[in-house]
């Protein structure tokens, strides 16, 4: 099991020390029109197990896996953790006209949990995964009025970039049944956003291409706690073991430093590249980017070794965000999720009978309303974690089938299928062992 153990740890680096590469790469995380708003979609970072249930996660809490949306789940770990995921998509916009195929993939996180007391209850966690991605290639046809006539003209929005997340964080057991724990997640990244107006070359005038690139860094809090009890129930010659979790997370608002260079030039008659004329030039205006206050709420109740049913709630004051002192006309959001999942007999010597089942949906109010019409969210989720052995290690799978937004009203629909795919790897290291 050690020398497994080793391999495993060997390929959990080389994926560290590639996945934090793509990280800083701004990984093709999206190229949803959508994107186009405020930082750019946010990426959910909790691991496949949670993902499996809907995304909920605040009730979640193993000895044996990482969650580090609830840093009060820090204080269950019993053994050294280890966690790498990475999600395929494909997806496909639709809008009353037009149907477009999209597909790409990404490196979802890499985290590291152990503990640090048993007695007391204390452990802490730290690793990375991305926050946000932009990637949107829009197309609109504008009309420029003259003085007898108006010019059918196109306007280009194209972005591309995200923004990456560390943390590192700690829990702890302050009483039997309560437990808090802290994240600090340092936040950087890179959004570049260009704009070209295209006049048709027989108007004899030029055309424009603006550029604007905004490097982003700062830190987020995020407070957690967890009310939790186990209980046993005789049941004919058996005693079952049931366990309840009530959890919830608070990240305050906070302001980011930002940077942004601008640039607008004049391009040749009929052309898109090349440059006429530089009209202006500016570089290294210095401002703030407000990421609004974000909060969660979650339930689990399970039985031990055999099943778990889960329920979420949360929200994010979007309405506060503001870039350079500019909001971006964007809604609070809210959202639900539910969640649960089953193993057949986890003391069977068959693999099917031990592995974890896991089903879960979730909705959400998303914070874009276009022409009074919400950009919506809807998906439903299923998945199994594998056992390893006989460890308590897991490969982690799972799919989901998300609908985003309307074709009413000139909005794009999108619909995705993704698989997500984690391993979790659990075993008791930095023990020190005492012979008799």
């Amino acid at each position: 099991m050690r020398n497994n153990a080793l391999r495993l740890v060997l390929l959990f680096s080389c994926w560290f020390v590639w996945g934090n590469h793509s990280f800083l790469a701004a990984q093709n995380i999206t190229k949803s029109p959508y994107s186009i708003v405020g930082v750019g979609d946010i990426i959910y970072g909790g691991n496949a197990a949670t993902y499996a249930m809907g995304q909920s996660n605040q009730g979640f809490r193993s000895p044996f896996s990482i969650n580090m949306l609830n840093p009060a789940s820090y204080s269950a770990f019993i053994t050294t953790n280890i966690e790498a995921g990475a999600t395929l998509s494909y997806g496909k916009f639709q809008s009353l006209t037009n149907t477009n195929d999209v597909n790409n993939a990404w490196i979802a996180y890499f985290n590291f949990g152990l503990p640090i007391s048993l007695k007391r209850g204390i452990g802490i966690s730290f690793g990375a995964t991305p926050y946000s991605g932009v990637g949107y290639n829009i197309v609109s046809s504008i009309k420029i009025p003259q003085d007898t006539f108006a010019i059918d003209a196109l306007n280009y929005y194209v972005g591309r970039g995200g923004l990456t997340k560390a943390y590192v964080g700690y829990g702890m057991r302050l009483h039997k049944n309560v437990s808090v724990g802290v994240n600090g997640n340092y936040i950087w990244g890179q959004n570049t956003n260009t704009t070209q107006l295209l006049i048709p070359a027989t108007y004899k005038m030029f055309n424009t291409n603006e550029d604007k690139v905004t490097y982003l860094k700062g830190w987020l809090w995020e407070f957690g706690a967890q009310l939790h009890d186990t209980f046993s129930v005789a049941h004919k010659n058996d005693v079952k073991e049931y366990q309840w979790v009530v959890g919830a997370s608070i990240t305050p608002q906070s302001n980011f430093s930002a940077e942004q260079s601008y640039l607008l030039r004049s391009l040749p008659i009929g052309s898109t590249s090349g440059i006429k004329d530089t009209i202006y030039s500016e570089t290294g205006a210095m401002g703030t980017v407000t990421i609004p206050m974000a909060w969660k709420a979650g339930v689990s109740f399970a039985e031990k070794d055999k099943w778990m049913l889960a329920a979420d709630v949360r929200g994010t004051q979007w309405s506060n965000y503001k870039s350079f002192d500019r909001g971006d006309s964007l809604r609070n959001s809210i959202g639900v999720s539910l969640g649960g999942s089953y193993i057949p007999n986890a003391k069977s010597k068959n693999m099917l009978a031990r592995t974890e089942y896991r089903v879960g949906g979730r909705y959400e109010k998303s914070n874009l309303a276009i022409k009074g019409t919400g950009v919506d969210i809807f998906s439903v989720s299923a998945g199994f974690g594998i056992p390893i052995s006989r460890s308590m290690s897991k490969v982690n799978l799972g799919v989901e089938y998300q609908q985003r937004g309307t074709s009413e009203n000139g909005l794009i629909q999108e619909n995705y299928y993704r698989v997500f795919v984690g391993i979790t790897f659990a075993d008791k290291w930095f023990y020190r062992y005492r012979y008799d």
